[in-house]
């Protein structure tokens, strides 16, 4: 399982971390507030501790994780196929042999889910949120399909941006 994890995520984290420093790159202000966020919990230099549990207390880079996800997932999209009828919680009905795709790249810009700066990125969207749903933010699938490596691939981009940034 382990293996199968870590050889699952190296290319969805690596295009969440391109997507990570291109934003980045657009979003000077934000860059600032992580490094402050960085150096305020992790330290600086050599003394700086990047363990788990720091990392874990690293709240806004969490939400700059997020927001990039939200903008540019790394899996675009999900087709299915109904092996028999079905119906979706809004009443819409799926005869069997039907196929449906489930567009995470639409959902993370609709404004019905996200409001009018939809397109706009602002990590501080998730600051006050305790948890947002899978189903809302379906980046890492819902239900029973819940990627395993979730954790894992937001403490890596958490644990590249704080390195990479606050580096001498």
């Amino acid at each position: 399982v382990i293996m199968n994890v870590l050889l699952a995520g190296r290319d969805t984290t690596a295009c969440a971390l391109s997507w990570t420093f291109y934003e980045l790159t657009r979003h000077p202000e934000v860059v600032a507030k992580v490094v402050q966020e960085v150096e305020s919990v992790c330290g600086v230099g050599k003394d700086a501790d990047y363990s788990y549990d720091t990392a874990a207390k690293l709240k806004y880079v969490h939400c700059v994780a997020l927001e990039v996800l939200r903008l540019h997932p790394s899996v675009t999209n999900d087709p299915r196929y109904a092996v028999k009828d079905d119906v979706l919680p809004d009443g819409t009905r799926i005869p069997a042999g039907a196929g449906i795709d489930l567009c995470f790249y639409t959902m993370g810009r609709k404004e019905e889910i996200w409001g009018d700066d939809a397109l706009e990125f602002r990590p501080e969207r998730f600051m006050d949120e305790k948890e947002t749903s899978a189903f809302k933010y379906p980046v890492f699938n819902a239900g029973p399909r819940t990627c395993l490596g979730r954790p894992l691939a937001i403490m890596n981009m958490k644990l590249v941006m704080s390195i990479l940034l606050t580096s001498e």
